[in-house]
């Protein structure tokens, strides 16, 4: 009830507003002149995941089996200390896309253009797939597509579609995507069904259901704590399958490609009585607020962009927020904006600065 009220009161006077343009001056970096591949960017937005349930991190249970074996080639990296902008959907998508910060965000009754509007003004084409409740905005002016309307029966049910469906669709949507953007450079965004509760068995499909039993109810007060955890878990393992999945399509490319994961929220599974998310952001718990995140870049894109990934592993506890994400992206695909603020970008250290000789 809280977050539907405060979404309500944070909507309204924006929607109101002229739209105030950022990043007039985003134009593509010197990258795109050399002998590089085209770069590749696939941005997940997840939902409802909660760090402390991400195997990668270190929970108990291996809830993230493929991911490890990707991080095991040594071009993955999972960033351990990630602080969300909000504690649901509304609140920090639209957060996460601004230049702002969280600060600035939620004292701004201002509608801004987003990350997405200065990728397509620099040149680049910028697709966002949708399998969850709408991009709340933040898609409004690039090209978006809603899987829920595919009704594709091998993965559609009752109006939830699983997240593996975006895959083929970004395929899609790749395909039919003028010539001219895609070879120069392409950001997919796929914004996951994920772990929406409270029907967290509708999350994953039976093959990957490790864990049981599972609560097959709405009401999760009313269900046993160890098979809620268990439903849950499954819906990370899935993630796990769908994220490892759509980096072994993109190290099928022969474009420089790169994944870059963060949760927008995470999820009270009971500790202290408490489920589901949208707190006040003062009052909610670690779980509602620590999120998960990582990013892989293939050997193309590591060439292209000089960021080496051992650095990275050595910067993997280094406290991040969602405020980081506009400025990470903005040098990831070597964008080039006076809104951009390097010590804001989390890939800037780990740039190998090459040589003038």
């Amino acid at each position: 009830m809280y977050a539907l009220g405060k979404a309500t009161a944070d909507t309204v006077p924006r929607s109101q507003r002229p739209l105030l343009p950022v990043g007039q001056d985003a134009t593509l970096g010197a990258s795109y002149a050399a002998k590089h591949p085209a770069p590749w960017l696939v941005l997940v937005v997840g939902e409802t995941a909660r760090a402390a349930n991400f195997g990668l991190g270190g929970y108990a249970r291996d809830t993230t089996p493929a991911l490890r074996a990707r991080q095991a080639e040594g071009n993955l990296v999972y960033f351990g200390n990630v602080r969300s902008c909000g504690t649901n959907t509304q609140a920090s998508v639209p957060c996460m896309f601004s230049h702002l910060g969280k600060s600035a965000f939620e004292a701004s009754d201002d509608r801004h253009e987003n990350l997405l509007d200065l990728l397509q003004r620099a040149g680049l084409g910028v697709v966002w797939i949708d399998n969850q409740s709408g991009c709340k905005g933040v898609c409004d002016r690039v090209t978006h597509v809603a899987t829920r309307e595919m009704q594709d029966p091998d993965f559609c049910t009752d109006g939830d579609c699983l997240d593996a469906i975006m895959i083929g669709e970004m395929e899609r949507q790749l395909a039919a995507m003028p010539a001219e953007r895609r070879q120069k450079g392409v950001v997919v965004v796929l914004h996951q069904m994920g772990s929406h509760g409270p029907a967290y068995y509708r999350r994953s499909p039976p093959a990957f259901k490790a864990f049981a039993p599972e609560c097959q109810s709405h009401s999760l007060q009313d269900c046993d704590r160890e098979a809620l955890v268990n439903t849950y878990d499954n819906s990370i393992r899935y993630t796990d399958h769908v994220l490892s999945s759509t980096i072994g399509w993109l190290a099928r490319q022969t474009a420089s490609t790169a994944l870059l994961y963060v949760s927008d929220h995470g999820e009270s599974l009971g500790e202290n009585n408490l489920y589901l998310h949208g707190l006040p952001y003062a009052l909610a718990p670690a779980e509602q607020k620590h999120v998960p995140m990582l990013t892989w870049l293939s050997p193309d894109m590591q060439r292209r962009t000089g960021i080496q990934t051992g650095c990275l592993q050595g910067q993997a506890h280094t406290p991040l927020t969602h405020d980081n994400l506009f400025h990470s992206v903005l040098g990831l695909m070597d964008v080039q904006t006076s809104a951009y603020q390097p010590a804001q970008d989390l890939f800037r250290p780990c740039i190998q600065q090459k040589s003038s000789a």
